[in-house]
């Protein structure tokens, strides 16, 4: 999740919890200690593939936060006198804002890493809110205002922002159910059939989901609507591709990329370069997170050091949302339904 969205989450249960002992000061201590997490980001890497595949790693591991907690409550106690009063109500502040910044991230696509250093499989990652949502954010958001500048008032808004935080964790709920109920539809289209499936919610809302089958050899992506008993809309498939011969000598982070994201993942080549994909990021042929790791040159793979490939706006957007508003008008007939089948297949 987004930088602002946990810092709003860690500032509302630290309100929540020590707002009313400490006071405003609780907003503070929640949202700075709600961020410590993704200072991992800062870590430098020379390749790009590492960079994406290490971030939400030890940082964000519940058994590291959990042994980090008692520590950042000392520290966050000898800053804060106040707080050091109410030591182990600030100790169960901390341990949930941590761990919480990691559950959340672990309900958007990207995956995180939470029982590191156990090896148990791939990045957690349940799909449940975009990476960024503006509604669960603004109703934070409320909360934690409502509580900063009711402060001097009776009851000094902590009530509201205990409401906030409870409809922000049903909304949260709601998502998981979507993810639920749209798993159990997409395996039963025929399009999808046989297929590993992946599904999330597209940007900014709730309603409208994006489904991504993949086969040895074949990937299927498109959009259902939670609210419609739909076949996937604009849908399209296309072939996928295994690795390339002399894989073994690219960098390590390669494979890791495999391991990442979970078996979504296509390797391909454009305008002669070697390329893999993360499949679960964009809407086909335009993907977030694509690395150039290889060039062609005399029907052979070359491995070269891996390169992000970096798309504009209007490449990575392009027309997701009108597709996105016409997923949710209604469904297609079979024959716009068979028209998608055919275009993404050429």
């Amino acid at each position: 999740m987004d930088s602002v969205t946990q810092f709003l989450l860690g500032a509302s249960i630290s309100g929540a919890l020590l707002g009313p002992r400490i006071g405003a000061k609780s907003l503070l201590i929640g949202g700075l200690v709600a961020t410590l997490p993704d200072l991992d980001s800062l870590i430098p890497y020379d390749d790009p593939i590492d960079s994406m595949t290490h971030h939400r790693g030890f940082s964000h591991s519940l058994l590291v936060q959990t042994a980090l907690a008692p520590l950042i409550t000392l520290a966050v106690g000898k800053i804060v006198p106040a707080a050091r009063e109410h030591l182990k109500m600030l100790l169960l502040t901390i341990w949930l804002v941590l761990i919480t910044h990691s559950v959340l991230d672990s309900l958007t696509t990207y995956g995180t890493q939470i029982f590191w250093p156990l090896n148990v499989g791939p990045p957690v990652a349940f799909p449940a809110v975009f990476i960024i949502d503006p509604v669960y954010s603004l109703m934070l958001l409320a909360g934690v205002l409502t509580f900063f500048f009711a402060r001097k008032k009776p009851g000094g808004g902590l009530r509201f922002n205990r409401i906030m935080l409870t409809l922000s964790s049903l909304y949260l709920a709601l998502g998981i159910v979507g993810n639920v109920v749209i798993t159990n539809r997409a395996s039963q289209d025929p399009m999808l059939r046989d297929m590993r499936l992946h599904v999330q919610p597209t940007a900014f809302n709730l309603l409208i989901w994006q489904v991504t089958g993949v086969s040895e050899d074949r990937l299927v992506t498109g959009l259902m609507s939670l609210t419609e008993e739909c076949a996937l809309r604009h849908a399209v498939t296309a072939e996928r591709h295994a690795a390339p011969t002399g894989l073994t000598e690219v960098s390590p982070s390669v494979k890791r990329l495999e391991w990442f994201t979970d078996g979504f993942y296509s390797y391909g080549v454009r305008e002669g370069v070697e390329t893999i994909t993360d499949l679960r990021i964009g809407f086909y042929p335009n993907y977030a997170f694509s690395f150039k790791i290889g060039e062609e040159r005399d029907q052979a793979f070359n491995p070269v050091p891996p390169e992000r490939i970096r798309l504009s706006y209007e490449e990575r957007a392009g027309e997701m949302f009108s597709l996105i508003a016409d997923t949710a008008t209604g469904c297609a007939d079979t024959a716009d339904r068979d028209t998608a089948w055919q275009q993404g297949s050429n």
